[in-house]
């Protein structure tokens, strides 16, 4: 490996013992529209990442570092991101190595991911573990740890559970949304516009070019706890072919849900701590798909902790759903 690790994270990857050097990507080709390749490999925003794969092992380890473009701190939804990428491409060599028929596409359905400890201020590499745990047909599940490469602290961990489907049943899919739930979409009531505070919705990342996903307009009321945004997505944010990244549609829902959370709770920012995050992929969602809609709300609140429900939504039909849990320390819960 070309970066220092941790020693205790140097015996963790030498007790593989047939692991092989792979390419990243290796499998999806390579494209500007992709998300990671466009928009933060040829930015210099992340290093090329350094893959090795075990396929009797069912197991994907490797690095990931951050490059020289990239300024602030690694984002807890960046390593989400990277962590439905990297679980989706070893679910790819796991089906493809269990599989005669290549003709299917991978689509994240749920990731769920626990913080066990803070990303660092000065981290830029990460070492992560992933590892299929449960393969049945065309279901994948994937179980994937991150650490500090620098510290060997573990920084999370996820389960991620991808299912493959043909080009017909997407295109059956995407006309058939009674597999999708079906809600009526919330109005976005002019008397509680925050604009200002929604402008950080725009970079879904602290690194991305501001044209990635743009607000038109949104509300929050503090005293029902609700707030309503309404979304463009732009282009070269792709994950499975013509569909916005998984990463990317966790990432603004993440973003609603804290910005009601600080809101509505009065919370400083130093002092948001989400512990839990776990999404549910319905529908995808098409590359520069326009008047998106995300309606979040507090679901249930006590003593330690709050939970944050948040949906993607266009018209009466959901794309994903985000269920946080915000973990209240001691002085913040105190002044509730």
């Amino acid at each position: 490996m070309s970066v220092s690790m941790h020693p205790t994270l140097q015996k963790r990857f030498a007790s593989f013992t047939d692991l092989t050097p792979i390419e990243f990507h290796a499998l999806w080709g390579h494209s500007d529209a992709q998300f990671l390749e466009g928009r933060m490999l040829h930015s210099l925003i992340l290093n090329q990442p350094q893959y090795w794969l075990s396929i009797p092992d069912r197991t994907l380890a490797g690095l990931w570092t951050f490059g020289p473009k990239f300024h602030g701190r690694v984002q807890e939804t960046t390593l989400l991101t990277m962590i439905d990428d990297v679980t989706g491409e070893l679910a790819y060599h796991v089906y493809l190595a269990t599989q005669t028929d290549n003709k299917y596409i991978g689509f994240t359905v749920n990731l769920r991911m626990d913080k066990h400890t803070n990303v660092g201020a000065v981290a830029r590499e990460f070492y992560f573990e992933a590892q299929a745990v449960d393969v049945e047909g065309r279901k994948v599940g994937v179980e994937c740890r991150v650490f500090d490469a620098r510290t060997s602290a573990v920084l999370m961990t996820a389960r991620a559970m991808f299912v493959f489907m043909s080009l017909a049943q997407i295109s059956k899919r995407s006309a058939n949304t009674q597999s999708v739930p079906y809600e009526m979409q919330p109005q976005i009531s002019s008397s509680c516009d925050i604009d200002t505070d929604l402008r950080g919705l725009d970079r879904v990342m602290n690194f991305l070019p501001p044209n990635t996903v743009t607000h038109s307009n949104g509300s929050l009321n503090t005293h029902t706890r609700t707030l309503v945004v309404g979304l463009d997505f732009g282009p070269n944010i792709s994950g499975p072919p013509i569909y916005v990244h998984g990463g990317i549609l966790a990432t603004v829902l993440y973003n609603a849900s804290e910005l009601l959370f600080a809101k509505s709770l009065g919370v400083e920012d130093d002092l948001i701590n989400a512990s839990v995050r776990d999404v549910n992929y319905y529908k995808g969602v098409p590359l520069e798909c326009r008047n998106v809609t995300i309606d979040a709300s507090v679901e249930t609140q006590d003593e330690k902790q709050v939970v944050v429900f948040a949906k993607l939504m266009q018209g009466p039909h959901v794309f994903t759903t985000l269920k946080t849990t915000f973990t209240l320390q001691s002085s913040t819960s105190s002044k509730l």
